[in-house]
């Protein structure tokens, strides 16, 4: 109740000087409206293109590296999708093989039991479905990358801007002694 009684008294209210100075015709027109953005990239097309095709908006922005990256990941997850595949067609006929009570139909795998073929099914099964999952939240991931990194080409960085972490000893009690710390210094 404190705070919020502190933050209400902290208030200045508007007053009518406040909104003439702020009235949209007061406001000197900048270049007729118009912003020039023909030096950077524009965060649409990189987004579409990136939608269009996986990796092309990383290219729109110059940021090469990043392709190998997705394409990478994308091959990872087509093998892992491929291989899971297989994998389960191969145990889902074992396992009808298995459980069909037809006795003219050749058993595949004699030693093993019907858990344990079910089992191994399930496991490839999960993982098909996981590899899935997994291509989706790259291809919008890549997408997103491409979009943020088209906005933060507009990001200027000072070059006064500047942190420093170092660790120091401090004495400030003499009871307690010397103790260690962190010091973060920000400098903008």
């Amino acid at each position: 109740m404190v705070l919020i009684g502190c933050a209400a008294y902290a208030q200045k209210p508007y007053s009518a000087q406040y909104f003439q100075e702020t009235n949209p015709s007061n406001l000197p027109a900048i270049n007729n409206g118009l912003f020039d953005s023909t030096g950077w990239d524009n965060p649409k097309k990189a987004t579409v293109l990136a939608l269009v095709l996986p990796g092309a908006g990383q290219i729109y922005n110059k940021k090469y590296w990043k392709v190998g990256i997705v394409y990478a990941g994308i091959g990872g997850l087509v093998y892992m999708f491929k291989w899971n595949s297989d994998s389960l067609r191969h145990y889902q006929a074992i396992y009808t093989s298995k459980i069909d009570g037809d006795s003219t139909t050749l058993d595949l795998a004699p030693l093993r039991s019907d858990a344990s073929i079910k089992n191994d099914r399930d496991f490839h099964r999960r993982y098909r479905d996981v590899s899935i999952i997994g291509f989706v939240a790259l291809y919008a991931l890549q997408a997103i990358d491409a979009n943020v990194d088209a906005h933060l080409k507009e990001f200027r960085v000072n070059k006064d801007l500047s942190m420093k972490v170092s660790p120091d000893i401090y004495a400030y009690k003499p009871s307690i002694g010397r103790y260690s710390g962190l010091t973060v210094s920000l400098r903008f």
